[in-house]
């Protein structure tokens, strides 16, 4: 299994990594401050391919990506 975890405090909601995942893993929640961020459902996360766009495409460095296969 692939676990996407996201740093809250650098995650600002821009959706890059949304942009970025060829496989539309990733998605913009909202908080209820109103904030956004970027989050993997589980799901999504079993057909992750571990290309690390979704790393790369953060100008926040706020992914990282640890395959527990």
């Amino acid at each position: 299994m692939v676990r996407h975890i996201v740093d809250m405090e650098k995650c600002r909601g821009c959706g890059k990594c949304v942009e970025a995942c060829g496989l539309e893993l990733w998605v913009l929640q909202e908080k209820e401050d109103g904030k956004k961020f970027a989050q993997v459902t589980e799901e999504a996360a079993e057909v992750c391919h571990l290309c690390g766009t979704c790393k790369e495409g953060c100008p926040e460095q706020a992914i990282v990506i640890i395959d527990e296969g």
